[in-house]
């Protein structure tokens, strides 16, 4: 399953942006957004970036993410 999730732009190149996914730097399309340098948001679904997001929203939900995350495995044993 694809879930649209909010990613940190590392750089920007040719129409690509390199993002930090799950701790690692993965290329995703930039869905044709200008002006994205790095340290910005976006989200990314499948593959592209789909829109620009705010740093401390972006943050929070990935934050949730992790900790959600981290509770289903202890929980799962």
């Amino acid at each position: 399953m694809c879930r649209a999730e909010p990613r940190q732009v590392l750089q920007v190149a040719d129409g690509r942006l390199e993002v930090l996914y799950d701790g690692e730097p993965t290329w995703v399309g930039d869905g044709g957004m200008r002006d994205l340098a790095s340290g910005d948001y976006v989200v990314v679904y499948a593959g592209h970036a789909v829109e620009r997001m705010d740093q401390d929203e972006a943050e929070d939900i990935i934050r949730f993410n992790e900790e959600l995350e981290a509770m289903l495995e202890a929980a799962s044993g």
